[in-house]
């Protein structure tokens, strides 16, 4: 079981022993925290000494191994526990130049696994589990089933609630990937909490690494965003390290070690959305499959559009250019899928290929198909090509809030949603209002 204070709280620091197998930074005494660049650490010294060299890594050698970097692997422990730092490198360094010298570095690390032992490996791992904002509810299945009883009046008068995890739902067989569900119920004097959620979980018997390990978890993250037309967080990952759980007499898996994985601090999205495109109960068995499947072919597509309404702080113009490069791909893919050359493809105009992705949606999308073409052509090229006039404000947010929404009909409609179907869910989706100026 993980010591309950071995945690790292945003704006908090912990101070313990920097443990390394390069003999200039073990056992240094360190200050740890968790920034919006990734888990950080700070090492110090007094005086003018090899250790700086870390930050530069760029003395001459013939084997570009053989050069003095900052580990990729580090550990830390204090008196609340351990914590296994990977992917890191050098960040800022200070020196003082006159007296003794002495300076400090700043490493940073990709992910931080809470708990994990000292020298531990965690390059590699046999199992991830992630949470997804919203991904319960998307499913429609809760650890929590509500039983009210009445008196003759009518009046609520008890409830019994049954606490039991649905059936896993299997989404992928190499590696194994399942949509899991579990509760926890606590107590703080006379109130109650039930935590009723959902994860995706990856294991396998082979070790994997982190990318793959989390490729299928980004997958179904995106397939929300796109399904609600707004970002949805990941919000809880652990990390199995072994392929051998512990069994009980009965040969059944008594227990797993899996650990928190904290990775850079991020602005929290709460969903504001509610009415989706493609909800999961319209998905037939292999529609996930399918979107596995696809993710992997157009992920020149996928990445910008979605990037385009998930980033924060980001101009109209961004948000278009983002969107028009993914439809770019995304007609491309078409061109190619239905038998045209590389080259006819790559020679057929933005205009022609947003013709080819909406011409199955035009009884579906709620605005004139042929007129949304041409103003996001004329957008586009406004925003691409200094000498074109820039389009104004309006017509830039419309024409990619268009897009995007075109984007996600295409995508609902390759994976089985109806067009009857899709027409309703369009007629309630927030993208289908227009902006305007007030």
């Amino acid at each position: 079981m993980l010591e309950s204070g071995n945690v790292l709280l945003p704006g908090k620091y912990r101070t313990g022993t920097l443990i390394s197998d390069n003999p200039l930074l073990n056992k240094k005494q360190v200050p740890i925290r968790v920034t919006e660049a990734g888990v950080e650490v700070t090492v110090a010294w007094q005086r003018e000494n090899q250790i700086s060299s870390l930050w530069y890594g760029d003395e001459i050698s013939l084997n570009e191994s053989d050069r003095n970097k900052i580990p990729r692997n580090l550990w830390f422990h204090d008196a609340d526990g351990s914590i296994a730092l990977l992917g890191c490198r050098g960040a800022s360094l200070s020196q003082q130049m006159l007296g003794y010298g002495g300076g400090q570095g700043t490493i940073i690390a990709n992910r931080a696994i809470i708990g994990a032992a000292l020298h531990s490996d965690y390059q590699q791992v046999y199992g991830l589990r992630t949470s997804i904002d919203g991904l319960r509810e998307w499913i429609g299945k809760s650890c929590v089933m509500q039983d009210p009883h009445t008196n003759e009046a009518g009046l609520l008068k008890s409830e019994t609630l049954t606490i039991r995890s649905p059936e896993d739902i299997p989404l992928n067989d190499n590696p194994s990937v399942s949509i899991r569900f579990a509760w926890t119920v606590s107590r703080n004097d006379d109130i109650w909490k039930v935590n009723d959620k959902a994860y995706i979980e990856t294991k396998s018997s082979e070790p994997l690494t982190w990318q793959r390990a989390e490729h299928l978890h980004k997958a179904l993250q995106d397939l929300l965003r796109i399904s609600y037309g707004e970002d949805r967080d990941l919000t809880e990952s652990l990390v199995l390290r072994s392929s051998n759980p512990k069994v009980s007499t009965e040969n059944k898996v008594a227990y797993e070690k899996w650990l928190p994985v904290i990775r850079e601090l991020r602005e929290h999205h709460k969903p504001k959305r509610h009415n989706c495109l493609i909800p999961y109960n319209l998905l037939k068995k292999d529609n996930i499959q399918e979107w596995f499947s696809l993710y992997d072919r157009i992920p020149r597509a996928i990445d910008p559009l979605v990037t385009s309404f998930t980033l924060d702080k980001v101009t109209a113009e961004a948000r278009l250019f983002e969107a028009s490069i993914g439809m770019e791909a995304l007609g491309y893919y078409l061109l190619i899928r239905d038998g045209k050359s590389k080259d006819a493809a790559g020679r057929t105009s933005f205009k022609d290929r947003l013709g080819l992705i909406s011409k199955n949606l035009r009884d579906i999308l709620p605005f004139d198909v042929s007129d949304w073409i041409q103003q996001t052509t004329s957008a586009y090229n406004g925003v691409k090509h200094a000498n074109r006039d820039r389009p104004d404000l309006l017509m830039r947010l419309n024409s990619w809030r268009k897009t995007v929404l075109v984007f996600r009909c295409w995508i609902a409609l390759e994976l089985g949603i109806e067009k009857g179907d899709l027409k309703d869910l369009v007629s309630v989706d927030s993208m289908r209002n227009e902006y305007k100026l007030l």
